[in-house]
């Protein structure tokens, strides 16, 4: 048995490799860098940070200059001990790229821009060795479509493409839409295995084969592959934008993005999250699913591949392995001892207000990943001008924070702030004494409780709806992250005992209010 889903918080759109008996695989970051996470699994279950693809502007904006990214559903690929991603800036003006590199834990190359049209592009190498390059065509179409798949060959050292040819209807084989496609080879057959159905609860995974990569392509008697559309009270939902391998035992399987939501609750909090699901192949045609029904659950009963001995690359424990990513570049000063034990964060721009590529963004975010979590970190009330705190943040229009500072009488006032679209609502309260303040937020299915201890042991200053920083109410592919703010133009802050606690599941937040 192992248990779903098996990268939990925002780590939306997997793709997977597997490279002798090490699997690699690749989420996308959107706003945050370092961008696009690269993980690695010896068995498919356990996953752990080994690297980023993307951390300067040379890989993601077409002048090499700091600005604004998006970064969209990358694919990773590995051909002759070099490693390739493929990936969009989806802010307008940029585009569909690609980056390499030899040492999966080390710096990847600046960019091969390649085209600025679509996204989601895949690459895959044939036999032959001709490179293809596959992507969506986002499209609004009189007929309902919203743009076919289109593929091309491609030079991978220039980015240089051929005839960008249509490859599918301008809908997809069970939707209207479709997108994330990835073409794979087995025996004589091509496979195009793409998403379908948006990104929300109307997601699936759809696969079509030809005995050609230009098609036409038949789709599986067994579509979709994978989906969660038809189970409206399952905790699971969103589930597609799969990618299919092989493991080295000779099983096959899908890495898929879900969304995990509280019970009969259509909110979701913790983000686009990774799951497996065994495959087996019935008359040529990938069947997904324990039950082979193209459904998944949180604890599967299904044998998974044996690791393999040793622990695969070796990386250093840092900031970015244990997840934590910043709004635009990481400031200048940034440090930290034992990672979560003493962290100094420069101070800066609040991410509530600043530009969203800004280079001086004063926060360090890590995704939230339960429903039932707290996120704990004291510190020393700041000088005039800085304010020191926390934060459940979703976007800059969705998220609750507590912070310390320094009164105009010299007081220490601990402030909650709750900013849900274009409300904002503030409580202060001044606390006794002028020493450390451990601020503490417990996450709960339903509620957000802000607490701070200025000694005398905690006390709730106010609690916000969770349904509030859900993916559903800011309207995009968001999950929580955990937050340490310093903010303010000059000075730094120290964070220690920096803490993320899962709870009981279900039990409520305690302390009395002030």
């Amino acid at each position: 048995m192992y248990s779903n889903p098996v990268i939990k918080g925002t780590a939306p759109d997997p793709s997977a490799i597997r490279v002798g008996e090490d699997y690699y695989l690749a989420t996308s970051t959107f706003d945050m860098l370092p961008g696009v996470t690269i993980w690695h699994s010896r068995d498919l279950v356990d996953w752990r940070v080994v690297g980023h693809a993307v951390s300067r502007p040379s890989q993601y904006r077409r002048d090499g200059e700091p600005g604004p990214m998006v970064l969209f559903a990358p694919t990773i690929r590995h051909h002759d001990g070099m490693f390739y991603v493929a990936c969009t800036n989806a802010v307008p003006g940029q585009g569909n790229f690609l980056v390499t590199t030899r040492d999966i834990t080390g710096e990847w190359s600046d960019a091969i821009w390649i085209d600025q049209e679509g996204f989601d592009p895949s690459l895959f190498r044939d036999d032959d060795g001709t490179w293809y390059y596959t992507r969506r065509r986002l499209e609004f179409r009189p007929d309902g479509g919203l743009g076919p798949i289109v593929q091309a060959t491609i030079d991978v050292t220039t980015g240089e493409l051929g005839e960008v040819r249509e490859i599918t209807a301008p809908h997809g084989f069970a939707s209207n839409d479709i997108e994330g496609p990835h073409l794979y080879r087995r025996g004589d057959w091509y496979y195009l295995c793409s998403a379908e159905g948006g990104s929300w609860r109307g997601h699936m995974q759809t696969v079509a084969r030809s005995r050609s990569p230009w098609g036409p392509f038949e789709a599986s008697p067994h579509t979709p592959l994978l989906t969660h559309r038809h189970l409206v009270a399952n905790r699971i939902q969103s589930l597609g934008h799969a990618e299919l391998l092989d493991a080295a035992d000779g099983t096959s399987w899908a890495v898929a993005l879900g969304t995990r939501h509280p019970r009969m609750a259509q909110h979701h909090n913790v983000g686009r999250e990774v799951y497996l699901l065994p495959v087996e192949w019935i008359d040529g045609w990938p069947v997904a699913g324990a039950a082979g029904d193209g459904t998944t659950r949180l604890e599967v009963d299904h044998p998974t591949p044996a690791p393999a001995p040793g622990a695969g690359p070796d990386v250093p424990d840092t900031l970015w392995t244990r997840r934590w990513r910043t709004v635009g570049a990481a400031p200048a000063g940034l440090s930290a001892t034992d990672p979560d034990a003493r962290i100094v964060l420069p101070a800066g721009a609040d991410p509530r207000a600043a530009g969203r590529a800004s280079g001086d963004v004063g926060a360090l975010l890590r995704p939230q990943t339960e429903d039932d979590q707290a996120f704990s970190a004291t510190v020393d009330v700041p000088g005039p001008g800085i304010a020191a705190g926390i934060a459940a943040y979703a976007d800059p229009t969705h998220a609750y924070a507590l912070t310390v500072s320094r009164g105009s009488s010299g007081a220490t006032v601990v402030t909650a702030t709750r900013t849900v679209d274009d409300m904002v609502m503030e409580t202060s309260v001044a606390v006794p004494g002028a020493g450390p303040v451990t601020l503490r937020i417990e996450g709960r299915e339903t509620a957000y409780a802000l607490l701070a201890d200025a000694g005398d042991g905690p006390v709730e200053v106010t609690r916000g709806s969770a349904r509030l920083l859900s993916a559903e109410a800011c309207q995009w592919f968001v999950g929580v992250h955990w937050t340490l703010l310093a903010l303010g133009a000059t000075g730094s802050v120290e964070f220690r005992a920096v803490t993320v606690e899962d709870l009981e599941a279900g039990a409520p937040a305690s302390p009395v209010p002030f």
